[in-house]
């Protein structure tokens, strides 16, 4: 029997053609195949009807339709970049307006407020760290290894205009997160909103200091970590990689760099992925203290953990209670010089206050050269004030605990104006002794060769020459636009009541608000409150209280990919669905079992049904007018001719791969 007059099969020749991204497969006559991948979790197999030869005997077309008639196949659209851009900005249109909104106070901060930010004295322990390159003794160098690499450009213009870019970087990150997470583009948005507009924000990005970059890094690896439900090996090694990065900057993010892989083992995706992500994190902090032994012979980060530690301790210790031994007399509160020598806890000063103070105990017997405050931290000082720390934290647990909850309450109880910027120019008359304003002059000189004109503005505080109208403006800005304390205090509480209520909770919210607490308590336990360490874990707050109101639409999600390729608000009938390319071809499923001998040459085409997860939940599967796939048992029924067919298409053996 001809094969166009077999069973099933039209006597004119007429056949049905089936695209699965592999290759075509057919019932019947049939050239040529037209599959489209499809959104979810498997492939969504689109099936034309081929009429065969047109009445010319040549080409593909309709019964009474010449080949030149037939509507040809449309050819594959390249990639234009400016129409990809244009594309993103239409679907996230209000992001992108509160973006180019956002750009505007830091334009008016970069010219009121000239070259940048210098901050006291640790923007020129790390302006100097870039030019003598080497790890510092007080904090660690990951900042300066950055202005190195900026260096060749001697100008402190561009690392502020980088760091601001960071700053709408990290906004950018916020929203694709929570699109991710099915967040509507308004709510996003609203989440996004500190990092955008906050002036303390901007401010942070203005300053010559490590908290921006650490910051960038640091939301950068919960966005990679994040952006797939199921990360693959590569990103969970990117995000351990990234966070270990951020640690050698601001080594209080160091628990995440544990965190990360304990996450991942909670949310089950493999051990060989915690691993990488865990092997990736400590490489750059066992890399770090590598070079610091080298450079100052012991195998830390740096040699002011402990000195900090201690004069936290200094807001509550007794040394009645701590009874320490004879070699730590002399680190007791009653102990040090003048004015901090207060037996009344609640009269004592700052910790930075004993810290600093050149009369205490670590000062004695040292000489400061052309690097001003650093001859105290030395390995034996350290290691002594470490020591004193640990018996004051075992002698008075409850004391400690009480210190560090009555400071963390403190950013929101009221809102923080420590870190506003200024309308009248500092003064070099204030930064004193001497030796510090000849250690600043010469630190900006030796990185950018000049002074940069701020000679006569390095307060003690702040240091910038201040442009008048633009600062004026940025004064005013500052006064309406803000995060209150209180309002932050209700975003904590936010995520913290989505994390406990069960239907509201989630892993990834669970993870982005104990890490922003943890970055948040830290500094604080270890030295002192300090508005500056609490920027940094206001956008992981926001996202983990965005999340509480996250769609909780099953139905959507499981039309979704578990590697979050649709984002909500994307939708995948923007797309038509008749202008599909020919995908690339997968390896199908394996069937459950092999099929039975088919009874007829028709059933021999129809491939056994396969289990794949594609099949049961590709909306094409369950909707095709007609089974393409034939029992295994029985001969395959005739296909009308008119009537499409559809078969789903075979789905990957190991499921969807997350890049």
């Amino acid at each position: 029997m001809p094969s166009w007059q077999r069973p099933g099969v039209p006597e004119d020749g007429t056949g049905i053609v089936v695209g699965d991204g592999a290759g075509p497969r057919v019932g019947g006559r049939c050239t040529g195949i037209q599959a489209e991948r499809g959104e979810g979790d498997g492939r969504v197999t689109t099936v034309r009807e081929d009429f065969g030869q047109g009445p010319d005997g040549v080409g593909e077309g309709r019964p009474g339709q010449s080949a030149a008639e037939t509507p040809q196949p449309r050819a594959p659209r390249r990639w234009h970049p400016l129409a990809s851009l244009t594309g993103l900005v239409r679907r996230h249109w209000l992001f992108s307006l509160a973006l180019v909104a956002a750009v505007a106070p830091r334009v008016v901060a970069m010219l009121g407020y000239r070259p940048a930010m210098l901050f006291r004295l640790d923007t020129f322990d790390y302006l100097w760290g870039a030019v003598h390159l080497s790890p510092n003794v007080i904090n660690p160098s990951g900042y300066s290894l950055f202005l190195w690499l900026l260096l060749p450009f001697h100008s402190l213009v561009l690392v502020a205009a980088i760091q601001h870019l960071l700053g709408l970087g990290v906004a950018t990150m916020v929203y694709g997160v929570l699109r991710h997470y099915r967040l509507p583009a308004w709510g996003a948005t609203l989440a996004a909103a500190p990092v955008l507009f906050d002036p303390e924000q901007i401010m942070i990005e203005h300053l010559i200091m490590a908290d921006l970059l650490a910051m960038a890094l640091m939301v950068g690896s919960f966005a990679v970590l994040l952006f797939r439900d199921s990360p693959s090996l590569s990103r969970s090694a990117t995000a351990g990689l990234m966070m270990g990065a951020a640690t050698i900057i601001r080594p209080t993010v160091l628990p995440l760099v544990l965190l990360i892989p304990v996450y991942l083992l909670i949310r089950r995706v493999g051990w060989r992925r915690a691993g990488a992500a865990l092997a990736a994190g400590v490489l750059p902090v066992l890399g770090y203290m590598s070079w610091f032994a080298a450079a100052h012979g012991t195998f830390n980060m740096t040699n002011s953990n402990g000195l900090f530690l201690w004069s936290r301790t200094m807001s509550f210790a007794n040394c009645s209670v701590i009874k320490p031994p004879p070699d730590l007399q002399a680190l007791c509160p009653t102990a040090q010089p003048g004015a901090l020598a207060k037996a009344d806890p609640a009269l004592r000063r700052q910790p930075k206050r004993y810290l600093w103070n050149h009369r205490i105990w670590a000062w004695q017997g040292t000489h400061s050269g052309f690097v001003p405050d650093s001859a105290a931290f030395t390995q034996a000082n350290n290691e002594r004030a470490l020591r004193f720390a640990i018996l004051a934290i075992k002698a008075q647990p409850v004391a400690y605990g009480q210190t560090i909850a009555a400071e963390f309450v403190t950013p929101f109880a009221h809102t923080d104006t420590t870190l506003r910027f200024p309308v009248v120019p500092p003064s070099s008359s204030t930064l004193t002794p001497a030796y510090n304003l000849r250690y600043a002059i010469g630190t900006i000189k030796a990185y950018t060769g000049s002074d940069q004109g701020v000679s006569r503005y390095l307060g003690i505080h702040f240091g910038t020459r201040v442009v008048h109208l633009p600062a004026v403006i940025m004064n005013e800005y500052q006064h309406i636009l803000f995060l209150p304390g209180p309002v932050f205090g209700l975003v904590v509480l936010t995520g913290l009541v989505g994390i406990i209520i069960p239907s509201r909770r989630s892993w990834p919210a669970i993870l982005l608000w104990v890490s922003a607490i943890i970055i948040m308590v830290l500094p604080t336990a270890e030295h002192e409150y300090t508005y500056r360490y609490v920027i940094p874990a206001v956008p992981l707050l926001c996202m983990a209280a965005a999340l509480a109101f996250r769609q909780q639409d099953r139905k959507a999600a499981a039309g979704t990919a578990p590697g979050g390729a649709l984002v909500a608000g994307d939708a995948p009938s923007s797309a038509p669905a008749a202008s599909a390319a020919p995908s690339t071809a997968t390896a199908p499923a394996a069937p459950t079992a092999p099929a039975a001998a088919p009874t007829t040459p028709a059933a021999s085409t129809a491939p056994a049904a396969s289990t794949s997860s594609a099949v049961s939940t590709s909306p094409a599967a369950s909707t095709g007018a007609a089974a393409s796939t034939a029992p295994a048992d029985g001969p395959a029924a005739p296909v009308a001719p008119a009537e499409p067919a559809v078969e789903a298409g075979p789905a990957d053996e190991a499921g969807p791969q997350n890049a």
